[in-house]
């Protein structure tokens, strides 16, 4: 029992965790102005820019094709406000996850009040466990620390360099981007400059405790980023950067994956996949009121209640898959 709550309890810190990085990954963006688009994006992606608060929204779909059983839109959203509390420390945060696949839906409050964190489910709030708080807050400045050398930007010093894979840059136009006129700059991927940043960033959160990174210590193996570039077809980025600031507004990367082999007859003889995700921030440095649950249940009694869950969706999808 301890064992499944210690499960339980990394991955909800993992979840925060994500939360409070995606609160901080505008930290990697610069200032100054030019018209051309790859000196924009060398502004944008270079640099740092301080950036205290602000409303995170994340969406993540994935629409299959040719499947018999898996018809429907995969869909992932993320978001909410945040309020720094201090370099090296968790931000304030209310955060909410809402997950949508295979018919059915679901979704989970996540709340940082910088010194503790919460989960709410199905109404009823959680409040974790602090020894696992603190070291998820142990684990964010390790995040951030990584990213603090000159010039360099959170992603960069976490191995996600976007100057290094981007391809012919091209400036779509002038538009309003959650209240703040932006630059559209649209580009092309480069999958196997890509992968090889992923691979740096798996090797540095195992590093720094990120719970789960472990598994993927040594990152994907040469023949296994070979693979995934071969099944990755049409890879497209596009970007609002504030004109004034040079901060990013917006992030889009679209793609197709082509699904083969088991994992085709897995899912009902899937052919392909389209994915897409979107990140998007507003009310940058903007106050944000982040409040505690004023009533909390014991966190055992939320490992038993995601338990049950769990079983009930592993059900769902073994008679979406059976046969």
């Amino acid at each position: 029992m301890q064992r499944v709550q210690r499960t339980r309890g990394r991955r909800v810190s993992l979840a925060m965790l994500l939360a409070a990085l995606a609160a901080t990954i505008l930290a990697a963006c610069g200032s100054s102005s030019s018209p051309g688009a790859s000196s924009l994006l060398q502004q944008t992606f270079s640099g740092t820019h301080r950036v205290d608060s602000g409303n995170l929204d994340l969406s993540l779909t994935i629409e299959p094709s040719g499947s018999g059983t898996a018809s429907a839109p995969i869909s992932l959203s993320f978001g909410g406000p945040f309020q720094s509390t201090g370099s090296g420390k968790l931000p304030r945060s209310d955060f909410s996850v809402t997950v949508s696949a295979l018919g059915q839906s679901g979704s989970l409050g996540i709340v940082s009040t910088g010194t503790a964190g919460y989960v709410t489910l199905q109404g009823t709030s959680y409040r974790l466990p602090q020894a696992t708080f603190q070291k998820l807050e142990s684990s964010f400045a390790g995040i951030t620390s990584s990213g603090s050398g000159a010039g360099s930007g959170t992603l960069a010093g976490l191995g996600i360099q976007p100057l290094h894979w981007l391809t012919n840059p091209t400036v779509v136009g002038t538009e309003n981007m959650a209240g703040a006129t932006t630059t559209h700059i649209h580009a092309g991927v480069n999958v196997s400059g890509f992968l090889n940043d992923l691979n740096t960033f798996l090797r540095k959160a195992s590093t720094i405790g990120v719970s789960g990174a472990n598994r993927l210590s040594g990152g994907l193996s040469p023949k296994a980023r070979d693979r995934i570039a071969k099944e990755i077809q049409n890879p497209s980025f596009d970007v609002w950067t504030g004109n004034s600031d040079k901060i990013m507004r917006r992030m889009s990367i679209s793609l197709l994956l082509s699904v083969t082999g088991q994992v085709s007859t897995l899912f009902g003889g899937m052919r392909s996949a389209a994915i897409a995700l979107t990140v998007q921030y507003a009310d940058l440095n903007q106050p944000q009121t982040i409040t505690a649950p004023t009533t909390v249940r014991p966190f055992s009694e939320f490992t038993g209640k995601l338990r049950s869950l769990g079983q009930a969706l592993t059900g769902a999808l073994g008679a979406t898959t059976s046969g």
